[in-house]
């Protein structure tokens, strides 16, 4: 009687009528493709299997009654009921054995599922080696007890198999609408601010410098008795003057590749030159706006108003013209405009940087003086650059690769020289005669004669290129270079322990790095400082890995006992849950037996969920003790964020690529 039930019961009740309702629809039962679609299941194995558990009467539909049945015996029962659930996955004929053909299936379907494949020969051998180890009485079947005893060697794993067999039935939590708290917010900014002290020395210098030169105007122009419209929008100016300045410091590329390897380079933040210019064009827009309304609201109180002195005033026609080219620069240089696959708009509309500075020069008086030097140094930086763009190198090598990369080679003239983790910017005739796109170079210096570059396909100029690498044309033409240029990788030499961590193609600057450092330990090198490598490579898909895993194992097996290289691979489009335990410990069995993966061949095996960054920076400081650790980071800004904070909680020193 639901008299009798407690608030609990009520409450699990609901929200398993209400789990019920959402996948049932208006019909008020559940199919097989609903169920599956619910629940997230691809592969038609585990929709069928599961379907047929829940619907125990037989009668090809699920209600209401069979939903909450299963649903309690599953999310409320013991720990050993869940595991019975996922044992009864494995064994679609209720025999109460998993046979090996079925094991088989499970573990192709695993595969499937989570959008992975293995050929054939491999998927027996990882069904050959874990029927040998949970078929302990060597009877051809593995029994409820033996399958318990296989996870009891992964707790960790067995306790994500059974929570994950009730999240498939209960509805997701929600978000949590509160964001961190204050004093989280002031924890975070007191480790970044630990972590990047020159930084912040010349973030806290060029606030004060905008303040100061704000407040100077304002109280110049109050006492030569404007208004306080004019007052604002002289300090407004004032800052503007200083900020079109600055904004083209963190552009002279060849001066910051320079300061970058001298003594200057230890002092001057140069690594987070781009996020600089960034940050000098959002003071800009800001400045620009509140110089623009608080002139606009003086032009009101004169005679004319407003039309007369913007548009028949040299200064006002000017001013607008500035502020419409300035915002269209910003918004298309915003983050979500180049990473949607719109970077040529981002490319073409920077260019009207031009006119902002041409008419920034008419429109203010003293521009000229705060600008003159950056200006003449930008104009230098140009020129440089375009002598050195003339040059056209023949491509030997355009070579579509898995997941939309393309790996492009050109040929390097004598003397061209650039060093492990550089970028250069290239452009391509075949896919745009006006393009440049940056792009990290691949190869190490000691792989004398070429270049490479692995671009992967997100915007239109990246995919016309994959495109035009799948058609195979035999004269591939030439492309041009402009750079190189440094990064923050750079420094990874000057480290005695360092974590390279990519995600996805943010591999590429890693890749030169290792067998870079693996070419100077053959040959010697005394400056080359640095001890251990820890990797840490991510994919969402296993084909990712095939980019560089021949390289990886190439120096793995110049570092057998792994004195030096310790590589450790994500496939984080993998979820650990009951679809994917069976497939996590068999690949863990096999690999005990091999000593091989056989998703990449590397000596560590691929790990089918998302990094545990504590875990991982905690094993590396305990490997390591008393000696400084830093980690380098190529990949998306929200996780950049993520590892910034953990590797402030264990004093390591942080670098980002930028560009």
């Amino acid at each position: 009687m639901t008299d009798d039930l407690t608030p609990e019961d009520r409450a699990f009740l609901d929200t398993i009528r209400k789990r019920f309702d959402e996948i049932a629809g208006a019909d008020a039962s559940i199919d097989p493709k609903e169920l599956g679609a619910a629940l997230g299941l691809r592969d038609p194995y585990y929709a069928g299997r599961l379907f047929a558990m829940v619907d125990r009467d037989g009668s090809g539909e699920i209600d209401t009654n069979e939903f909450i049945a299963f649903a309690e015996k599953i999310v409320r029962g013991k720990e050993e009921d869940r595991l019975r659930f996922a044992f009864d996955l494995h064994d679609p004929d209720d025999s109460g054995e998993i046979d090996w053909d079925e094991l088989h299936r499970i573990l192709s379907a695993s595969l499937a599922q989570h959008g992975a494949s293995l050929p054939d020969v491999a998927v027996n051998g990882l069904t050959d080696a874990l029927f040998r180890r949970a078929d302990t009485d060597g009877d051809g079947g593995i029994d409820f007890a033996e399958f318990q005893s296989v996870l009891d060697a992964y707790p960790k794993l067995k306790t994500q198999m059974s929570r994950s067999a009730t999240a498939m039935l209960m509805p997701p939590p929600p978000r949590p609408k509160r964001g961190p708290s204050l004093g989280d917010r002031l924890r975070i900014v007191g480790q970044k601010i630990a972590s990047n002290r020159a930084a912040a020395v010349f973030l806290l210098l060029y606030a004060a410098v905008n303040v100061a030169l704000f407040a100077n105007a304002m109280v110049t122009y109050a006492d030569a008795g404007a208004n306080i419209y004019v007052q604002i929008a002289r300090g407004g100016g004032a800052c503007l003057n200083f900020n079109g300045a600055l904004i083209l410091i963190p552009m002279l590329r060849h001066l910051l590749t320079r300061v970058r390897h001298s003594v200057l380079g230890e002092v001057v933040p140069v690594d987070h030159a781009i996020a600089f210019h960034k940050l000098v064009g959002h003071a800009m827009m800001g400045f620009a706006a509140l110089h623009t309304a608080a002139h606009l609201a003086n032009y009101a109180t004169l005679d004319g108003g407003i039309p007369a002195y913007l548009l028949g005033t040299s200064a006002g026609l000017t001013g607008l013209i500035l502020m419409i080219a300035f915002l269209v620069m910003w918004i298309c240089a915003l983050d979500w405009i180049r990473r949607s696959g719109k970077f040529e708009l981002f490319y073409f509309t920077h260019m009207l940087y031009l006119v902002w500075f041409v008419l920034a020069l008419l429109h203010g008086p003293v521009f000229w003086i705060w600008a003159g030097v950056p200006i003449l140094g930008y104009i230098a930086e140009r020129l440089i650059r375009f002598r050195h763009t003339r040059r056209a190198f023949p491509v030997s090598a355009a070579e579509p690769l898995p997941s939309s990369v393309t790996r492009l080679e050109v040929k390097l003239p004598d003397g061209y020289k650039y060093q492990p983790g550089d970028y250069v910017f290239v452009k391509y005739p075949p896919i745009s005669k006006r393009e440049w796109h940056p792009f990290t170079v691949t190869t190490c210096p000691e792989e004398s004669g070429i270049l490479s570059v692995h671009v992967r396909g997100l915007g239109n100029w990246t995919k016309r290129l994959h495109g035009h690498a799948k058609a195979q044309h035999a004269d591939l033409g030439h492309a041009y270079i402009d750079g190189p240029y440094g990064t923050p990788s750079t420094h990874i030499f000057k480290s005695e322990v360092a974590v390279l961590i990519g995600a996805g193609i943010g591999v590429t600057p890693f890749a030169a790095i290792l067998k870079s450092v693996f070419r100077r330990r053959a040959a010697g090198d005394t400056d080359l400082g640095l001890k251990k490598v820890h990797f840490v490579w991510m994919n969402r898909d296993q084909y990712a890995f095939e980019w560089f895993s021949d390289m990886i194992s190439g120096l793995e097996a110049e570092d057998p006992d792994g004195a030096l290289l310790d590589a450790q691979v994500y496939l984080t489009g993998v979820k650990l849950d009951v679809t994917s335990a069976t497939l996590d410990v068999a690949m863990d069995v096999y690999h005990s037996e091999i000593g091989r993966d056989l998703f990449t061949g590397l000596r560590n095996r691929t790990n089918l969920d998302r990094p545990d960054w504590r875990a991982i920076f905690r094993r590396v400081a305990e490997e390591n003790p008393g000696k400084q650790v830093d980690v380098y980071f190529c990949g998306p800004a929200p996780l950049a964020k993520i590892l910034a904070a953990t590797a402030a909680d264990f004093r390591f020193g942080f670098h980002k690529e930028n560009f």
